[in-house]
């Protein structure tokens, strides 16, 4: 009687119960053999990400064919880590504990890259500075006075328009002069002045441009560092000194995001400051200054190609300084010949331009510098 009678016979039923566990056992056995051993079992991983195989059994070891394409390492008892390098594709044998192996086909592929965002960007601060100024210097010379026996001479320099002489020099900074001389020469009396009035305009640019990847920060600085003394005490020990340093000048943060319509969402944070002594103070005998500072942050979603522009950002400071000779300077009428007055104004406005592009190739070449240039022979 052969197995499959015995199988469907009544009296074997025990023993075809028992023969089918074998023949469901041994193709159980020889499934992913055959499987292996027929065709592979397919993987993906990603350049520069990792994969974890779960295994039935416990993993001896494993083998990969291209250790460009990925590399494999037993991970623990019963896992294998895959690592994906670069796209292409390749096979992995993984040995289990009786020599078991399953073979499977390993395919890497490029990950897909984050967009990058060039930011263009043009930062300006318009200074004007008004100042006006008026003073007087003058000297003068009597010989021929009634009850004056000798030469009275006397001259005041308030304004100092030129180095302080006798008689009155004439030079660069005189804005105006005059002089008289009686005929017979016996008095003399000559007065410089200084007559200003400046408008000036100054403007402080600086233009970056910057590369950041879509969801990451950038950001440039262009200023400087000053020293600030900082105290510090160890219990049991003398209060030491440490510098910090500040940093202060133009600084812009930003934070591009691309959305999926192809807009792109960028958070801006100007910043200007400038060192500012008048509102300092004395620190360890070092004097600390203030920081004048400016400061925006803003969110907004631009196309690619459109521009942000923000100003009006504007601050003023005006300053008022009087010298002049005590009495004579607070006389109606004569006080003008006896004080010198200077009254300056600035005004600062901040101008920020930003444009975001997206980022699609990046250079291979450098650029031509002046300094490539060859050297001319003389």
């Amino acid at each position: 009687m052969d197995l499959r009678n015995q199988i469907t016979s009544g009296r074997g039923g025990r023993f075809g119960a028992a023969a089918l566990l074998l023949l469901f056992a041994l193709a159980s056995a020889s499934g992913p053999a055959q499987a292996a051993s027929g065709s592979a079992f397919p993987i993906t991983v990603n350049a520069g990400q990792s994969l974890v195989l779960e295994t039935p059994n416990e993993v001896s070891t494993v083998s990969i064919a291209d250790a460009d394409v990925a590399d494999a390492a037993v991970g623990s008892e019963r896992t294998v880590v895959v690592n994906g390098k670069k796209p292409g594709v390749t096979s992995l044998v993984v040995w289990e504990e009786g020599g078991k192996y399953t073979l499977y086909e390993v395919t890497c592929k490029e990950a897909k890259m984050k967009e990058q965002v060039l930011l263009k960007v043009k930062v300006s601060e318009v200074l004007t500075d008004k100042m006006k100024e008026f003073g007087i210097d003058w000297q003068g010379s009597v010989s021929s006075a009634k009850n004056l026996d000798g030469t009275l001479r006397g001259g005041l320099f308030a304004t100092k328009v030129e180095t302080p002489h006798e008689p009155l020099l004439l030079g660069s900074k005189t804005d105006a002069f005059a002089v008289w001389e009686k005929a017979s020469g016996s008095a003399s009396f000559m007065t410089t002045l200084r007559i200003l009035e400046e408008n000036g305009s100054a403007r402080t640019l600086a233009s970056p441009n910057l590369v950041a990847v879509s969801g990451d920060s950038a950001a440039f600085l262009a200023g400087g560092e000053f020293p600030v003394p900082v105290p510090r005490s160890i219990a049991g020990e003398a209060t030491s000194i440490t510098i910090e340093w500040k940093e202060y000048g133009i600084r812009l943060g930003f934070l591009p995001t691309v959305l999926s319509d192809g807009r792109i969402r960028l958070r801006v944070s100007p910043e200007v400051s400038a060192p500012d002594y008048s509102r300092g103070l004395t620190l360890s005998g070092y004097i600390v200054p203030g920081l004048v500072t400016r400061r925006i942050s803003t969110t907004v979603e631009l196309k690619p190609g459109e521009m942000l522009v923000i100003g009006g950002v504007k601050q003023e400071e005006s300053s008022v300084r009087i010298k002049k000779v005590p009495v004579l300077g607070d006389i109606p009428l004569l006080k003008t010949f006896f004080r010198h007055k200077a009254t300056s104004k600035i005004s600062r406005d901040l101008l920020i331009m930003i444009s975001p592009e997206m980022l699609t190739t990046m250079a291979t070449t450098a650029p031509v510098l002046p300094t490539d240039a060859p050297e001319e022979v003389k």
